[in-house]
């Protein structure tokens, strides 16, 4: 609106990849992304909770089972290796470091999980840096980032502006990183650059937009990593290429997609995340965001099977791992 007073936020002491960014738009104190304004608000909730779902039935007969190769310990893990843990969560050893992205070890409140985690959650030790996306209960789960803390006292953790007082609630010496957009933080061979996602931030009744949420660009001098977090379709995938060059593997969301009037601003489908993957011309895509928790109208197996399906029309190159499996991460 005219006349909003809009005041622009960044770490000053973090360096910005993009010379023309001042820092992120603020309107009284909130975030908000750069192309739709769309909050949803409980109108449009009851609106979906209250229409017909075409898949209901299929989601109550097809069952979701999916392939798990437990871990019970990081023993095989050698050299820069990726391994998804279900939802939005991944392990990734890159450059010698060990990174957690938006651990979720178990259910989450109102919703069960649906897919078991692969792992003890305890043999993941020597972890450098936690990413969080966002502050969402199925990215940001506090009893997950409490117990990852107490096996790894010393990791840092590495986010979006205005998350620190909560994570600082729950852990009061963690050390924790805030960066706004664009904004890199780099340790040894090792580059994290926060960046745009179109999506939003809540965890109760009146603190929606006080906490930056994002993606992440992981590099090396020879490998790269884009994590997409949680994001509707818009322009920020076309600028991945520009900024970075093109990615060697992309993470990309590919669940709770329907109905698409409703979810469309803040999750990608199965199509718009391939269409992410070429606009940055990623050389390998890796589907996330699907088979952990019932979020949407589809069933659980939906995402992934539309994925391969669709990647193979577009003869685009995509790994989908099982849940546990160590992925060897190849330069090019």
């Amino acid at each position: 609106k005219m006349g909003e007073h809009i005041c622009f936020r960044r770490n000053e002491r973090l360096a910005t990849v993009n010379p023309y960014w001042r820092g992120n738009p603020m309107v009284r104190g909130r975030f908000f992304n750069r192309q739709h304004r769309f909050r949803p608000g409980m109108g449009s909730v009851l609106k979906w909770r209250l229409s017909p779902n075409p898949q209901r039935k299929e989601k109550k007969t097809v069952k979701w089972d999916p392939k798990v190769c437990y871990l019970r310990s990081l023993d095989a893990v050698v050299g820069d290796s990726l391994i998804w843990l279900g939802h939005n969560s991944f392990f990734l050893q890159l450059a010698g470091k060990r990174i957690m992205f938006d651990p979720v070890f178990g259910s989450i409140p109102f919703v069960k999980r649906q897919s078991e985690f692969p792992a003890n959650p305890d043999i993941f030790t020597g972890i450098d840096y936690l990413l969080v996306s966002h502050d969402h209960f199925d990215h940001m789960d506090k009893p997950s980032i409490t117990r990852l803390y107490e096996n790894n006292p010393r990791m840092k953790v590495f986010c979006g502006l205005g998350m620190r007082d909560l994570i600082r609630g729950w852990l009061p010496d963690i050390q924790v990183i805030e960066a706004g957009w664009y904004q890199r933080w780099e340790e040894g061979r090792l580059k994290i650059t926060f960046l745009p996602a179109q999506h939003w931030s809540k965890r109760s009744l009146n603190d929606g937009g006080l906490r930056l949420w994002g993606a992440f660009m992981l590099q090396t001098d020879d490998l790269s990593v884009y994590y997409g977090g949680d994001t509707g379709y818009s322009s920020h995938f076309t600028e991945i290429e520009e900024l970075f060059g093109a990615p060697d593997y992309a993470l990309l969301g590919i669940g709770a997609y329907k109905p698409r009037w409703f979810m469309q601003a803040n999750h990608i489908s199965p199509y718009d995340s391939l269409t992410a993957a070429s606009q940055m011309k990623a050389r390998i895509t890796i589907p996330m965001h699907y088979g952990t928790f019932d979020l949407s109208d589809e069933p659980l197996s939906d995402p992934p099977a539309v994925f391969a399906e669709e990647a193979g029309k577009r003869n685009i190159q995509v790994k989908i791992p099982a849940l546990g499996e160590i992925v060897k991460l190849r330069k090019r």
